[in-house]
């Protein structure tokens, strides 16, 4: 294999994102689906890219990071955004259909002249230049040669996700449609009795766990979540976690209230918000039947509590993403410690641009510093080990406050903030790339 060859191992969001940025600068990519024959308990199809949690990509007005991310990846990687928007199922908000979403991806994929989709599993770093984008799927004996080449010791966090349930068997004559928040897509909403909430949380208590490595005691998620289960025994924090009804000038009073929010375009199945459980499929399910409309419940896809590996910043990563250690390797998506679709799509994106500068024989460059890409990648690379689990998720605190900002409103700020990190990120394209334009068709 040529020295100045791409494989990019791993196709979710990261990898994706990765192996289009490449093949748009004008490289030869091998993108490895990681999951030829044997899936894992977090995904149900072999489709490139499938979203293993939410559906929600976050919001687009470029004054809230996610917009800020997402216009700086229009710059990077416009083929994913394309695959977003054409998937999407709200205005304000880039929720999307998550198979709609998959297969737009894999269509830009397989149109792309440069990538070269392989369905194998990659049992250790080949040779060449490598983007490693295996999130929690990072399997031994590939994990040892991670380790390996990255000589450190791995990290661990632990994600939650939503039971999905089919609308099939909701009862919906007390549901109601609103926003959970201004500006947010609407919801479904579910009035919840005291009654039923104090049998929710006796079934909760009750229920069979499934046995998720290391995550004991006390932990708690990466974004800091508790599960549900665990709130059993405080049925006002149970509520707090799990009943938030809608909110804004226009929303009736209404009492507690159970959101659910929809998962595809017909809507057919919804999440279950809040609602982060290690319980086994079955006590799910049990559990679920005690709240309003759940009797007949059928649970589409069980809400789960999984580990994710990451490698430790500042003993292994650059700010180009690349391993300290051995510079070929670049890693993107969670295994850098980010937690979020943006953010996996971002850091792809990021590892697509160096391996493309290695492919040409020149030293990848951090992103600018004035993007939101950029700060986000210093900050992974900066990142202790010991974290006490948490995960990184862009936001404008990471970025500098622009020159001359006293007297400043926020939004002003904010813009500013946005012309600059925009202005940088073409500036940063342009050096990668040359002065020749992307080829738009990747």
């Amino acid at each position: 294999m040529s020295q100045h060859s791409i494989t990019v191992i791993g196709a979710g969001c990261a990898g994706c994102a990765a192996a289009l940025t490449a093949a748009r600068c004008g490289r030869e990519v091998r993108l490895f689906e990681q999951r030829p024959e044997n899936s894992t308990s977090i995904h149900e199809g072999a489709l490139p890219c499938e979203l293993t949690g939410s559906n929600d990509l976050g919001v687009e007005d470029l004054d809230r990071a996610t917009g800020l991310l997402k216009a700086e990846l229009q710059e990077l990687c416009p083929a994913a955004l394309r695959a977003a928007d054409s998937s999407r199922i709200g205005e304000h908000s880039l929720m999307v259909d998550r198979s709609a979403f998959a297969l737009a991806i894999l269509a830009a994929i397989e149109s792309s002249e440069r990538i070269t989709l392989i369905r194998d599993e990659v049992r250790k770093l080949p040779g060449g230049i490598v983007v490693l984008a295996t999130g929690p799927t990072t399997w031994s004996p590939l994990a040892r040669g991670l380790h390996h080449a990255a000589d450190a010791h791995y990290a661990f966090s632990w994600i939650g996700r939503a039971p999905l349930v089919s609308i099939d068997g909701i009862d919906l004559d007390a549901a109601e449609w609103w926003p959970p928040y201004p500006g947010a897509e609407p919801a479904l909403f579910l009035p919840v009795a005291d009654e039923q909430l104090q049998e929710f949380a006796r079934r909760l208590a009750e229920g069979e766990r499934d046995n998720v490595p290391a995550f004991t005691g006390e932990m708690m998620l990466a974004d800091q979540a508790v599960p549900i289960e665990r709130l059993a025994a405080h049925p006002e924090e149970l509520a707090g976690a799990i009943l938030r009804g809608p909110q804004g000038p226009d929303v009736p009073e209404h009492g507690p209230m159970l959101r659910l929010d929809p998962d595809d375009t017909d809507h057919d199945a919804f999440h279950i918000h809040g609602c982060l459980t290690a319980l086994t499929a079955a006590a799910q399910s049990h559990a679920l039947k005690a709240l309003p409309g759940f009797a007949r419940a059928k649970i589409v896809r069980p809400g789960t509590i999984h580990r994710i590996p990451r490698v430790p910043g500042d003993e292994a990563l650059l700010p180009t993403l690349q391993l300290e250690r051995t510079p070929r390797v670049l890693v993107a998506g969670t295994l850098t410690g980010v937690y979020g679709y943006a953010e996996a799509l971002a850091t792809g994106a990021a590892a697509g641009l160096g391996a493309a500068r290695l492919a040409g024989s020149r030293r990848p460059m951090p992103p600018p510093p004035e993007s939101l890409i950029g700060a986000l990648c210093r900050c992974l690379a900066e990142r202790t080990p010991n974290a006490q689990g948490r995960m990184i998720r862009a936001n404008f605190g990471m970025v500098a406050e622009p020159a001359a900002a006293e007297g400043l409103s926020k939004r002003e700020r904010r813009e500013r903030q946005m012309e600059s990190a925009i202005k940088a990120v073409r500036a940063w394209l342009r050096d990668v790339v040359g002065e020749s334009t992307p080829n738009s068709r990747s």
